[in-house]
């Protein structure tokens, strides 16, 4: 079970911890529930206890678990937050899962060996990380000849208001501490071409880009214990303060839909 901090452990957090730890990151955010299951629908997962998934970076586990329960396949979620693998555990638990496990690892230098996994993807990850042609080579280093490979990220619409995106850029920057970019399409394309995958798909969604289903009682929960945290503890209101404000500056939506952002689907086969 996920250990109480103490008020000066939760001072000392980053962004993306403490809202790991007040349990913000509960559910899919970018496409929502529905644009994570079309991405396991392609990824091609098999019931079959003998299979092998891995999901870089899990958050809260949510998806990992989900696959775990739904699957019955063998399933490892990392991510780099201690925070989160914790409550990632705390999860398996309650749901009874005995088929998934959680590990703190880095995405860049996963500790597993060559061809060990017949699937391996990650969601809202690879947007995020600097250095994304090296990332999906090491997805594919760890995937199984054959094996299927995918992610589902951000990209900024061909004619997208640059100051929009280099504030929501600037935003994730905040919360993850280290620079982030959001690229157009066809550069995702460009990478994706290069990656020595066979089979690439990928696919272009407009709507419901940024998008929370979860329960109304965990996002005030999760509301609550937030500004619990901002009001008692100085350095968590000047961090949330700072990002909320950046957040405000970078909104997505008008009143036509997401006219900045879209998200894509991407998966390939590892020859």
């Amino acid at each position: 079970m996920t250990r109480k901090l103490s008020r000066q452990e939760i001072a000392e957090l980053g962004l993306y911890d403490f809202l790991g730890y007040i349990e913000a990151f509960d559910s899919p955010y970018i496409g929502g529930l529905d644009g994570t299951r079309r991405l396991i629908e392609r990824l091609g997962i098999l019931k079959d206890e003998n299979f092998r998934v891995l999901e870089i970076g899990c958050a809260s586990g949510f998806t990992s678990c989900m696959i775990a329960r739904d699957y019955g396949c063998q399933v490892i979620g990392i991510d780099i937050s201690e925070v989160l693998i914790s409550k990632a555990q705390d999860r398996s638990k309650r749901m009874g899962l005995t088929n998934v496990r959680f590990q703190v690892a880095n995405a860049t230098q996963l500790p597993f060996d060559d061809n060990s996994f017949d699937v391996v993807f990650g969601v809202a990850l690879v947007a995020l990380i600097p250095m994304k042609e090296e990332l999906i080579q090491e997805f594919k280093r760890v995937a199984k000849p054959g094996g299927a490979i995918g992610t589902l990220d951000l990209f900024a619409k061909s004619g997208a208001n640059k100051e929009v995106v280099e504030s929501f850029s600037t935003s994730m920057k905040t919360l993850l501490e280290y620079d982030v970019s959001i690229l157009d399409i066809q550069k995702w394309r460009t990478i994706f071409e290069r990656s020595g995958l066979d089979s690439i798909e990928v696919e272009e969604n407009y709507d419901e880009v940024l998008i929370n289903k979860r329960k109304r009682s965990g996002t005030i929960k999760a509301t609550m214990k937030m500004f619990y945290h901002m009001l008692i503890n100085g350095t968590v209101r000047k961090r949330m303060m700072k990002l909320m404000r950046l957040r405000k500056t970078a909104i997505m939506k008008d009143d036509e839909g997401f006219e900045h952002l879209g998200y894509l689907i991407f998966t390939g086969r590892k020859m």
